[in-house]
């Protein structure tokens, strides 16, 4: 005879139950041929038992029927089934709907994952009773406790161009390490997102502190890209070179025009920023930039059309970007820490 209590019963094994208790084998007979305890068959037998309406003979008025007692081995199984979700510790987040109310009210009003607004309450300390990791967070979503969040599946990775022309202006191999490394404010990252029709925004992302600076434009031409530009350093001043050491872009056609990007708006002869080239078809080597994009394109499609965007608009979804907390940054939002490097420049 099996051990007690070494292993579960098998669907197979409560067919063999159910076909030798309807041929009317005693119990004690069943628990030798199956190869478990006495004990064993009888709770299993109390686990699968249901009432059988059974036909037991037919009077003159109608047919007369009787219940029997039964045992199902489906009936069994899928009681066994159910019980065994009821297996492992409970969960951490008990009754604390507070957490899970925070959490839903911030993805569904704000657009901000969960893992963000994980992030941010450990990085403020917010007073909340349930402490978890960023993997029971998401195990919970997959059981459903959110009912404002989906897990969905990542894009395939696209495959990669063949480089078939040089960059217009300085290329980014002559870039200076130190830009590379992110360990130094003011180098940023430029590009134009378009629509379906001629207008576009201009895209500017601070390497170190992923600051984002959008502008609506009427066309995608050097001309508004230059504009933009201008419009910056009157806003900045002398303060502009030290806030935008350096830019680096994409070869657009908007951007052909380097030596207008660089020259001041106050003096024809003095360079404001340096400028730096991508490898053509190398968008990964503006990664920030790209990735900032991402963020826009969950409020703004593509195919969208942005003329129909409001300036303010623009400048809500701007502050709704550097006001979104990152990992990256240690679940600190991007505007806090430009606010610190313009406070150290002053």
């Amino acid at each position: 005879m099996r051990k007690k209590g070494v292993k579960n019963l098998t669907f197979t094994q409560r067919i063999q139950i159910e076909t030798l208790f309807n041929a009317k084998i005693n119990k004690t007979e069943i628990a030798k041929q199956v190869g478990v305890c006495l004990r064993t068959v009888q709770r299993e037998l109390k686990r699968g038992e249901y009432e059988h309406t059974k036909y037991k003979y037919n009077f003159w008025y109608g047919a007369k029927y009787s219940k029997v007692k039964k045992y199902s081995a489906t009936i069994a199984h899928e009681k066994y089934k159910m019980n065994c979700t009821a297996k492992g510790r409970p969960l951490k987040v008990g009754k604390d709907f507070a957490f899970i109310n925070y959490i839903n009210n911030r993805v569904k009003r704000e657009r901000i994952t969960a893992h963000a607004v994980w992030g941010e309450m450990h990085y403020k300390n917010l007073p909340f009773q349930t402490k978890i990791s960023k993997t029971t967070l998401y195990n919970y979503i997959r059981l459903g406790l959110f009912e404002n969040i989906q897990m969905k599946k990542r894009k395939e990775k696209y495959k990669k161009s063949a480089i078939k022309r040089v960059s217009r202006g300085v290329s980014i191999e002559k870039r200076p390490d130190e830009i590379k490394q992110r360990n130094t404010f003011g180098h940023w990252e430029l590009d134009c997102l378009c629509g379906s029709t001629r207008a576009s925004f201009f895209v500017m992302t601070e390497r170190l502190t992923r600051h984002e600076i959008i502008f609506k434009m009427p066309d995608q031409s050097q001309k508004s890209v230059i504009s933009c530009i201008d419009s910056l350093e009157r806003k900045y001043k002398s303060n502009f070179q030290k806030i935008f050491k350096s830019i680096t872009v994409d070869n657009g056609s908007e951007f052909k025009d380097f030596r207008s990007m660089e020259r001041s708006v106050f003096s024809q002869e003095k360079k404001r920023t340096s400028v730096y080239y991508c490898h053509p078809y190398c968008s990964c080597e503006r990664g920030t930039n790209e990735r900032m994009n991402r963020e826009i394109r969950r409020v703004i499609p593509k195919g969208s059309d942005l003329s129909k965007w409001s300036d303010s608009k623009v400048k809500e979804i701007e502050r709704w970007i550097n006001y979104y907390p990152r990992k990256v940054l240690g679940f600190a939002c991007s505007q806090e820490l430009f606010d610190k490097q313009l406070q150290a420049l002053s």
